[in-house]
């Protein structure tokens, strides 16, 4: 981890002196007016379906166009030009990977990219199996499509809704949907077979043509699991008191079943019995490299790993409740929240797995030579561009944000009143003579430093002391933010915001009651204010107005550059981009 961050930081480094030097020919910093709204640039959220080629190469898709990969050491997040649900993903090597969409889109990997392909299904696409990339089948509502490598041919009739779709060989396919149905292909036609449920069946998967499973239930009770031998499907005794979303198996004796509220049931060629996943959300895809690289992913960014032994949470970072964001450049950016960090650099987003799972709600840096990141929670982390070091707090005490005017001056703010400095050499308390709890910190220089709380608490630093101002509210203040001393913006709940202009504090018109957690901005008349339910306001001096954010979630970090770049990130690893 330490060498990766470091040879990110020289990165870092060289890529700001060709920008520097590049600049002189660029146009001027973009209007954001003129530029395209909020996007959707990771978001981990509910995830449907697993696959990969190999140990080291893992496919996660879900909502809103979720794409997360596994490269063997971290995830990433993917760009996969599409915000609806993906819910099935396949492929038959690294570089031929589809995945398809409730809206009847159709992806495909390259091993470079993904992009739409194919076109005219129509409708929902449920499941999709192949002998190779060119012999594919896609099944879907009332459809079967079928590409040969050229063209595509589809073949309509009262299939019902199909979910999935498996099979043996090109003339071996089968297909299973609502209400029980099952339909087969014997390489020339497609025929019903009878089930013997009237079940909703999520996926089939089989070892062989005599042997091949499909799983299921009535959504809200019993789980049924069918079994066919080459003639007849039967029902199996599932042990399942819920439905059951998807299957896998690395051999007809190494099953993996699994489910809503956390069911996880394997079958060993004899007997199915439940597992121990140690997660209550729904599970909704399973897939393995072998019956000891297993995954199992699911609701709220959700992902569990079996080692052959046990089944334990995989933090691939993207399912992080993210907190705050700060960057060096729109190239070099870390987020972090409960239990994680993400760094992005330039292209995607990725999990720091090594720096720290601990819960961590506030994130501040300065990039000189080296990169140097403070992040704080319930301890100091501090990234000096070599190494990651760990400073413990008091024992109760927990730290909300951190500001800095520089290396050798940084600021972190928390529990009642708690004010701590950095000098460059070590952390020691600062008498703040408040116990509100303190959510955010910001300065214009070190001796103009701010500090909001509980209770309407508003707290000053003039280089030698703090002491109380007079915000002339008693909303709970989440965060601070100025373009100088004498322009200074504080946000918090019931869509309090207020402003200083260098004398005194005046509450703002907001136009909204709901909680506000972080305020950032370009210039004094371009300020941005995001909170619960995905709320973004824009101030552009002369009053604020709603933005749509195209989410739902919380947020609660900003941060951006000169040239328009802003990113919001919130719970469930949200990260939304505007700008340019």
């Amino acid at each position: 981890m330490t060498k990766f961050l470091c040879r990110l930081a020289t990165a870092i480094w060289l890529a700001a002196i060709l920008s520097a030097v590049s600049g002189c020919s660029k146009k001027g910093p973009t209007d954001p007016t003129a530029s395209r709204g909020w996007e959707l640039q990771s978001f981990g959220g509910d995830l449907g379906a697993v696959w990969g080629s190999s140990a080291d190469d893992v496919f996660v898709v879900g909502h809103r166009g979720t794409i997360l990969h596994y490269n063997g050491t971290s995830w990433e997040a993917m760009e996969s030009g599409v915000e609806r649900y993906l819910n099935t993903i396949w492929g038959s090597s690294s570089s031929e990977v589809f995945a398809l969409g409730f809206d009847g889109k159709m992806l495909r990997y390259d091993g470079t990219s993904w992009s739409v392909f194919g076109s005219g299904f129509g409708g929902e696409l449920g499941g999709i199996w192949g002998t190779s990339a060119t012999n594919l089948y896609v099944v879907g509502l009332s459809r079967i499509n079928h590409y040969d490598g050229t063209n595509w041919t589809s073949v309509s009739g009262a299939f019902g809704h199909l979910n999935s779709a498996w099979g043996s060989s090109g003339s071996d396919v089968f297909a299973v949907g609502l209400a029980g149905v099952i339909w087969h292909f014997d390489g020339t036609a497609w025929t019903s077979m009878v089930s013997g449920t009237t079940a909703h069946l999520f996926s089939v998967w089989g070892s062989s043509s005599s042997d091949v499973f499909a799983v299921g239930g009535y959504y809200d009770s019993v789980g049924v699991i069918l079994h066919y031998n080459g003639t007849e499907w039967s029902t199996m005794t599932a042990g399942a008191g819920v439905n059951l979303n998807s299957i896998w198996g690395s051999s007809s004796r190494d099953v993996f079943a699994v489910g809503k509220e956390g069911l996880i049931v394997h079958y060993d060629g004899t007997a199915w019995k439940a597992m121990s996943s140690g997660s209550s959300y729904n599970l909704y895809g399973v897939w393995g490299s072998s019956g000891h690289d297993v995954y199992a992913v699911g609701n709220n960014g959700t992902i569990l790993h079996y080692n052959g032994t046990t089944w334990s949470t995989v933090k691939s970072g993207f399912d992080v409740s993210l907190r705050s964001v700060w960057g060096a450049s729109e190239n070099s950016v870390v987020a972090v929240g409960s239990y994680g960090m993400l760094y992005y650099n330039g292209t995607n987003w990725r999990d720091l797995t090594g720096a720290s799972y601990r819960s961590m709600s506030g994130v501040w840096g300065q990039l000189l030579w080296d990169l140097s990141i403070f992040a704080v929670g319930d301890v100091i982390l501090h990234f000096d561009g070599n190494a990651w070091s760990t400073t413990s707090i008091s024992d109760h005490t927990y730290l909300h944000d951190v500001w800095g005017s520089s290396l050798s001056d940084v600021f972190a703010v928390g529990d009642t009143g708690t004010i701590l400095h950095y000098d460059g050499g070590r952390w020691s308390a600062m008498s703040s003579s408040s116990t509100a709890e303190l959510y955010g910190t910001w300065g214009s220089s070190e001796d103009d430093v701010f500090a909001v709380g509980a209770g309407g608490t508003i707290l000053h630093f003039d280089g030698i002391s703090w002491s109380a101002m007079a915000g002339g509210s008693n909303a709970n203040l989440r965060d601070v933010w100025g373009n100088d001393g004498s322009n200074v913006f504080a946000v918090g709940e019931n869509g309090t915001i207020l402003h200083y202009n260098g004398i005194f504090w005046g509450e703002m018109a907001s136009g909204s009651n709901a909680e506000l957690h972080a305020v950032w901005g370009s210039a004094a008349d371009d300020v941005f204010a995001a909170g619960g339910n995905g709320i973004i306001l824009r101030y552009q001096g002369t009053n604020w107005s709603p933005m749509a954010s195209s989410t739902h979630v919380d947020l609660y970090g900003l941060w951006g550059t000169a040239t328009g770049e802003v990113l919001a990130v919130g719970d469930y690893g949200t990260v939304l981009r505007y700008g340019h």
